[in-house]
């Protein structure tokens, strides 16, 4: 399977990079995508892609206004049929459409589906997220909501976890994720020299030039290629974080 795992921006700019998108995606043929900071408007300016893949989650205010913005999971609608899934809120509440913790500027979510691959039979669980930018207390709440409830809610042979985290995996947040017991038994993908996913040079600088977005994988899967894509579509880049993508196989003991 091939994964990729980008923002691609609300705003009156998307529509300069709408076709490197689309470019992207043409190139590097994602099974699966995750997508942060998608508004209501913008799949119909990417082309034939709403056809070929499916657009999944709801925003995160919980309405579909145009500037709601989501944290959708795209998946090929030749290659997988959906099974079930939720947009949920990382809060006290999880359940409660715009429910924050206290000090996060805007409400954060998470967005999960289990599907069913039509190629083996196998299901598995996918997950895209976007957490907090400003303050590292809060990603760590958040990222023990988000364990929490995908360690009771994910299904099937293995889970596949993508997102904007604003966060290197030596932070407390990320070791909530895949440190100690490691409960969903995640890795991940990236390779450790991998280098910053920010094309900010601040940005880059203030989280020591190391990746802030994530695609974290069941320990079990085998990545044959896994990396940062700093490359220009259409002659711009498709958004202000470098994409990652990551290409893995089941184990045959799992086939």
């Amino acid at each position: 399977m091939r994964t990729d795992s980008f923002a691609i921006l609300p705003g009156s700019s998307f529509r300069y990079r709408a076709k490197a998108v689309c470019q992207l995606v043409d190139e590097y043929e994602p099974d699966l995508i995750g997508v942060q900071e998608l508004t209501e408007r913008m799949p119909a300016q990417l082309g034939d892609l709403s056809e070929r893949y499916t657009f999944y989650g709801s925003g995160r205010y919980g309405n579909r206004s145009a500037s709601d913005e989501r944290c959708c999971i795209l998946f090929r609608k030749d290659r997988f049929r959906f099974v079930s899934g939720q947009t949920f809120w990382l809060s006290e509440t999880p359940d409660q459409p715009g429910s924050k913790f206290t000090g996060s500027m805007f409400p954060r979510i998470a967005t999960y589906a289990v599907l069913e691959d039509i190629e083996n039979g196998l299901t598995f669980t996918m997950c895209n997220t976007h957490m907090d930018v400003l303050f590292p207390f809060i990603r760590e709440k958040q990222c023990a909501v988000l364990k929490d409830v995908l360690h009771r809610k994910r299904e099937g042979s293995f889970l596949v976890l993508t997102g904007d985290f604003n966060a290197p995996l030596s932070s407390r947040a990320m070791q909530e994720i895949c440190g100690g017991e490691n409960i969903l038994k995640l890795k991940d993908a990236l390779p450790a020299e991998a280098g910053t996913t920010i094309r900010s040079l601040i940005q880059a600088a203030a989280s020591r030039y190391r990746p802030i977005d994530h695609m974290f994988l069941s320990k079990e899967l085998e990545v044959d290629e896994a990396k940062i894509i700093r490359a220009l579509f259409m002659g711009t880049y498709p958004s202000d974080h470098y994409p990652v993508f990551a290409r893995f196989r089941l184990p045959k003991k799992i086939l």
